[in-house]
């Protein structure tokens, strides 16, 4: 489990205090582990961040073998689990909150390919509105996800497609999917209100195709500001995204959600 999570980078005084783990911590977190692998992640939802931290690398540990006898390479496995190091910096460094994201990663259902993160996905979400999607309710697809820690460049992104296209050819043959799906603050139309014309956020939005939006900023605001606040005036700017949201949040726009898809073909070339 340390080994793991040096190998992942995680702070290094997280990993010393789960080096110094007592019996009691140790003998929950490996029986945790047993329940989680049998797919009931319910279980860590009264635990504490480290417990859920020690959990999810067990847990990750066995994922390794099964990404062995898939014949999936390690590198791979490490770039996807690295996801547990962004993560546990979102909690100042404290262990994991959200063990229910990082489940998709454990079930060997989400990986890492180069900038982007690609999810196999039936799409049951009863939230969505499918009169404005090109596929039905139940529909497999590519879910696509954009792990937040780097500049999002759209040459690597289209890199990072086409690299889905081989693994899943290679590794998944039996899935069969027609669309690359995802939806996310970045690529909500309103965007191009107070974003600079050559922003890589529109140029990455430009890869796909807009099916409509929603203005819940909830996930903007911490994205970008990192929590909301009461008064609009009292956000920072400290960058041009920040100035920009800013200014547009003052004269009356509201951020919000864009849901896209892309058409397998347009990576294939």
């Amino acid at each position: 489990m340390l080994n793991l999570a040096k190998k992942i980078g995680l702070d290094e005084k997280l990993i010393s205090r789960l080096g110094t783990m007592n019996e009691k911590e140790k003998s929950k977190s490996e029986a945790l582990t047993a329940k989680c692998l049998e797919g009931d992640f319910s279980c860590l939802k009264r635990e504490s961040y480290i417990i859920r931290l020690a959990v999810v690398l067990m847990c990750a540990l066995t994922v390794r073998e099964k990404y062995a006898e898939k014949g999936i390479s390690d590198e791979i496995f490490l770039h996807t689990m690295s996801d547990i190091k962004i993560w546990c910096e979102n909690t100042d460094n404290k262990g994991i909150k959200n063990y229910g994201w990082l489940k998709n990663h454990l079930k060997l259902e989400l990986f890492r390919l180069g900038r982007l993160q690609f999810q196999l996905y039936e799409c049951k979400n009863k939230t969505l509105n499918y009169k404005k999607l090109p596929f039905p309710y139940g529909e497999r697809v590519i879910y696509v996800h954009i792990p937040q820690g780097e500049k999002l460049d759209r040459e690597r992104c289209i890199e990072s497609f086409r690299m889905a296209e081989e693994f899943f050819k290679k590794y998944f043959p039996e899935y069969e999917y027609r669309w690359y799906f995802c939806e996310s603050w970045l690529l909500y139309e309103g965007n191009k209100d107070f974003m600079s014309e050559d922003s890589n956020i529109l140029a990455f939005a430009a890869l796909f195709d807009h099916c409509y939006s929603i203005k819940v900023d909830v996930q903007t605001i911490e994205r970008v500001f990192g929590k909301r606040r009461l008064l609009k005036r009292s956000y920072p700017e400290k960058t041009s995204l920040q100035r920009g949201l800013k200014k547009y949040m003052l004269s009356g726009g509201r951020a919000g959600v864009g849901i896209c898809v892309a058409e397998r073909k347009v990576f294939l070339d």
